[in-house]
């Protein structure tokens, strides 16, 4: 793009949004401040930078005097630093320049930062051992000949891969079998650790596990390392349960915790394991709106108990022991809740506001909590929250855009009240509205300022967005609502809240709505917009379109479907968009990314193509090299391509 376009580009009103957005993430205390991650879209360089920033403890930005040294500073050089953390006299991020993956950097006080890893792939989730005296990552294993290991080789003449499993590739990765994950230990208490490649040699790194599969939440507590990974290598039936690898003086191995799929996990000794997971039942893949509760685990025994109630507080954050309590997050009803679980009796106590949607959290030296999260008026700010009463304290202010007002609606459905929200545009209206589905199905929509509405809004549209049956928050019943009737109850749903939204507010034009949604919401738009007639124009992004072909070419495809809809080819054909697409009567515009590996390609071009044949009004947007994540964290230049076809779209057909 050449300087021109880049800045006519830049001074659209989507690409003034982007560059307005921020996510703030892992603070950490450090004596009198904090200090935590700060993520922003780079429109120029078609990239995202992360820096550190800190600011005081005692900053108070509703307070009339902030003193200058009080004020958020960014503290970082690098192009891309995360997961700082800092034990004895050592301290690690992880760093990545522009186009590169990231290593492992480290700094021996009072010496400067030096990078201690150089793999191939990069490396991912540090950890710094409670001495400093290691640190462990987790770094992708290429097999030889491929991923640029031999640069005579190129991707197009690596050779063929044999496919023996169902689960052999992973949206925004890609293929998985080839190259397996491990556990690495870094060494940094010798002269030679803190090295610059190059210069002195790098630290040798050990292997303490290589597993296949989706490894995450590395932990290193007592002098060891764990970390939650699938239970088997995979195979010709799906096979979701994952547990925790340990590997210490007695080699490496995976405890039995039965028919779990482990998310996160925490050592309150060295014998008593808490996790968050789900029960996948006997069948080892029945997950749907399976609520995530808190379990404990005795090694000694072998007895694993669940901690939390069945059907309620679905956790999903890291675990953080603390006395006779753990702190996590949880999925609440429109809000990610930092909340606090007694050990004793699995009460579970909200420590946010319940329209927060908390990114992360850590407690300062004074026992008083550091919370950063995104609010109905800021996309990320950071708290300070007394423990005791909740009140919180805003130490930053790095959202000065003007974000909509959320106003609150429902309706009533079989199961109880369906709840949402509508935000209108400026002006006295009548406005067009825009009805928004969000995905999963069994994700949610918060409170929390939300880029899509303000895109639209700014744009002179109204919007209404809610959790209909199936989604999360609201316990298992909510949740699963929608299996073996995919889109029915759903669409009830979100009609019901649509209506109600329109009774409630005269500023909203009935005889202009739209409909638009991504991944389950793209789903549910090619539904409604097959069997509904209020619609003037439909959005059908990243859909799941066509289940039978669906079940062989998506990363997740050979249990999803079969798990919500069922296997029988009457019912699954029922559920299925292709078959309403004689009942599309108004435009519909389906938005997809090539690299998209959940919601593959092909479900776009066999709807879109479906349409055509059936002489609808179609068109067919895909965004080269994006994936499922495109809306969220696509590259920015995608991402206001986006806005703008998005904004195009219903300017012409509203």
């Amino acid at each position: 793009m050449s300087e021109a376009a880049d800045a006519s580009a830049a001074s659209t009103p989507s690409a003034r949004l982007l560059a307005s957005l921020h996510t703030l993430a892992r603070p950490r205390a450090a004596g009198t401040s904090v200090r935590f991650e700060v993520t922003r879209p780079d429109a120029a360089t078609d990239t995202y930078t992360t820096r550190l920033h800190a600011v005081a403890l005692d900053c108070d930005t509703d307070g009339l005097q902030v003193p200058p040294e009080s004020r958020c500073a960014r503290v970082s050089t690098g192009w891309s630093d995360t997961h700082e953390a800092a034990a004895g006299d050592v301290r690690v991020l992880l760093r990545a320049s522009r186009g590169a993956p990231a290593q492992l950097w480290a700094a021996v006080s009072p010496g400067e930062l030096r990078q201690v890893t150089d793999e191939p792939l990069g490396v991912w989730a540090p950890v710094l051992a409670e001495d400093g005296a290691n640190a462990y990552v987790l770094a992708r294993l290429p097999e030889p000949g491929r991923y640029g290991t031999d640069p005579e080789v190129g991707p197009e003449a690596e050779a063929p891969r044999r496919i023996s499993s169902l689960q052999y590739q992973s949206n925004g990765l890609g293929w998985v079998l080839d190259r397996p994950t491990r556990l690495l230990r870094i060494p940094l208490d010798g002269e030679s650790a803190p090295a610059v490649a190059g210069e002195l040699p790098l630290p040798e790194p050990e292997t303490l596990l290589t597993l296949t599969g989706e490894v995450s939440d590395l932990r290193a507590d007592l002098g060891r390392a764990s970390v939650v990974a699938p239970v088997a290598r995979p195979g010709r039936t799906a096979d979701l349960r994952t547990t925790v690898w340990l590997a210490d003086e007695t080699g490496p191995r995976a405890l039995d915790l039965g028919d779990l799929a482990v998310r996160r996990h925490a050592w309150l000794d060295a014998g008593t394991l808490l996790v968050t997971a789900v029960e996948l039942g006997p069948s080892r893949q029945d997950f749907v709106a399976r609520v995530p509760g808190l379990y404990l685990h005795d090694t000694a025994s072998g007895r694993t108990t669940r901690l939390t109630p069945a059907d309620e507080w679905e956790l999903t954050g890291a675990l953080v022991p603390a006395g006779g309590r753990v702190l996590t997050l949880a999925d609440r009803d429109g809000g990610v809740l930092l909340v606090s679980v007694a050990l004793e009796t699995g009460e579970v106590t909200a420590l946010t506001p319940a329209d927060w949607e908390v990114t992360g959290w850590c407690s300062a030296a004074d026992g008083t909590l550091i919370v950063t999260a995104a609010t109905p008026t800021s996309c990320g700010e950071v708290f300070r929250v007394c423990p005791e009463t909740g009140e919180p304290v805003q130490l930053t202010r790095l959202d000065d855009s003007a974000w909509y007002r959320a106003v609150p609606v429902s309706a009533p459905t079989p199961l109880g009240e369906a709840h949402g929200w509508y935000a209108l545009p400026e002006g006295a209206g009548p406005h067009p509205v825009v009805l928004s589905i969000h995905g999963g199905p069994f994700a949610q929509y918060t409170a929390a300022a939300f880029d899509e509405v303000r895109s639209l809004t700014e744009a002179g549209y109204a919007v209404v967005w809610s959790n209909p049956r199936g989604s999360a928050g609201r316990g298992r019943a909510w949740g699963a609502a929608v299996q073996g009737d995919f889109a029915e109850p759903a669409a009830a749903d979100v009609l019901a809240v649509l209506d109600a939204a329109l009774d409630a507010e005269p500023r909203l034009d009935r005889s202009r709505v739209g409909v638009q949604g991504g991944s389950y919401g793209g789903y549910l738009t090619a539904m409604l917009a097959g069997a509904e007639s209020r619609f003037a124009g439909a959005i059908v992004e990243r859909g799941f379109l066509v289940p039978e072909s669906f079940a062989g070419t998506s990363d997740i495809g050979g249990w999803f479907g079969a798990e919500y809809l069922g296997t029988e080819p009457e019912q699954v054909r029922r559920q299925s968009p292709m078959e309403r697409v004689a009942g599309v009567r108004a435009p519909v515009l389906v938005i997809h990314s090539e690299q998209d590996l959940r919601c593959p390609l092909e479900q776009a071009q066999q709807y879109y193509g479906a349409l055509v044949r059936a002489g609808r009004d179609a068109e067919l947007l895909v965004f080269p090299g994006e994936d499922h994540e495109l809306s969220r964290s696509g590259r920015p230049r995608h991402r206001i391509a986006r806005f703008e076809a998005i904004l195009e779209w219903w300017r012409r057909v509203l």
